[in-house]
């Protein structure tokens, strides 16, 4: 097996895709950026996971790329010692200029950020409840439901976490 990879370009990976050839892409950024975009049919393996390498056949050309190129690099190196047809990708996804493929929204929108979501606002709509009561009453709401609707919205569920650690799923 080789022990080098080759670097390619942008140009010279668009010529790969346009004749079709066999191509494998593998993607090894996070999974959340890879969300936010990443070359159509590309396969995400995250950096972190290269400690299995993934099924490939000899005769399939494999690109990796990453953020700006250098994770690929080192995924690259340690890949080609087992295969031949190893390209790194000059450069990462900040030298991609073709189209980007990113998730769809319903993806990102689970059952319990939803949930949250809803539950904010059903403690937004007690603020005015809170007014019939003294001024304390007024800033609980307004506390509890902004937190709640920031925790919907940022997708960081602290309370589920918490209630996690106690064991339940």
């Amino acid at each position: 097996m080789g022990t080098t990879y080759t670097d390619i370009s942008f140009h010279e990976l668009q010529a790969k895709l346009n004749k079709r050839e066999n191509l494998k892409i593998f993607d090894v950024r996070t999974a959340k950026s890879f969300g936010r975009g990443h070359i159509k049919g590309s396969i995400n393996v995250p950096y972190s996971a290269w400690s299995t390498i993934p099924r490939i056949s000899a005769e399939e050309e494999v690109v990796i790329i990453c953020y700006f190129g250098m994770a690929s690099s080192r995924v690259s190196e340690q890949l080609a010692e087992s295969h031949d047809k190893v390209f790194n990708f000059k450069g990462g996804m900040a030298q991609w200029q073709g189209e980007i493929e990113t998730e769809t929204i319903r993806h990102k929108w689970n059952t319990e950020r939803i949930y949250t979501l809803v539950l904010g606002f059903l403690f937004l709509l007690s603020v005015p409840i809170s007014f019939l009561n003294s001024w304390w009453g007024l800033s609980y709401s307004a506390i509890v439901a902004i937190v709640v609707l920031l925790s919907g919205i940022t997708n960081h569920i602290f309370i589920t976490k918490w209630i996690r650690s106690f064991g339940f799923k």
